[in-house]
């Protein structure tokens, strides 16, 4: 029967755990409801106060002129009694004997009616403060989920953004590759274009300090002065 009861038992927490779980992912929703559900029992907290103190302020007004009244049958009263009235003199004074109990526990429902009262207003203070307490919390976990999902959402957008950059600098990469070879190609086909026209030959012979065949005006008047040195006279 004991391993038959745990069997039971492990079912019911079987069952009792998918619940826990929905109202731990519904948690804000349910605390904003509860807080909905607050504000009606505020309310309606407020509204039976209002009516006790309805009826405190129609109880005092009763008291009062009950008092007024009662001050008015003493007077009565007492002029029955200077005029020789002692049947209505006495009379008199059991209505005010009857009334004046009355009064003191119209009074004491008074006084009870305040204490309610005050008692009330303090727990709907302490309640009030207590919501709004509440209420900045609800307020703050909210934040938070929301300041979550957007990290959660920076985080996949950064992720795609790094990526991004990464294709933008394997890009930047090939195309400075591409650009090299270019420029090396370009260069190979100006010194093979040299080699054809004979001109890189002129560029070394120049670059050795060796004439290249071509002749400038010094050579040339060089050239000139030794012919004409060389020449016969034909003054003989």
């Amino acid at each position: 029967m004991t391993i038959w009861r745990k069997v039971g038992t492990l079912f019911r927490a079987g069952a009792q755990e998918p619940l826990e779980h929905l109202v731990d992912a519904n948690a804000l929703r349910i605390m904003e409801q509860e807080l909905r559900d607050t504000d009606q029992a505020m309310l309606r907290a407020k509204r039976e106060l209002a009516c006790l103190m309805a009826t405190g302020k129609e109880l005092q007004r009763s008291n009062q002129q009950l008092a007024e009244e009662l001050a008015q049958r003493e007077q009565q009263a007492a002029q029955a009694l200077a005029k020789g009235e002692a049947g209505l003199a006495y009379e008199l004074a059991e209505w005010i004997a009857a009334h004046e109990n009355q009064l003191l526990q119209q009074r004491q429902q008074a006084e009870h009616l305040a204490r309610q009262e005050e008692s009330l207003r303090q727990q709907l203070r302490d309640a009030a403060r207590s919501q709004q307490q509440y209420r900045r919390e609800w307020q703050l976990a909210h934040a938070n989920r929301n300041a979550e999902q957007v990290v959660r959402n920076l985080g996949g957008h950064t992720q795609g953004l790094h990526a991004q950059l990464g294709d933008l600098a394997s890009s930047l990469e090939r195309i400075r590759q591409q650009q090299h070879r270019f420029g090396d190609i370009d260069n190979a086909l100006r010194e093979l274009q040299q080699e054809d026209d004979g001109s890189a030959m002129d560029n070394r012979l120049q670059r050795a300090g060796i004439c290249a065949g071509k002749s400038n005006a010094d050579q040339v008047l060089a050239r000139l002065r030794g012919q004409s040195v060389g020449a016969p006279s034909t003054t003989s």
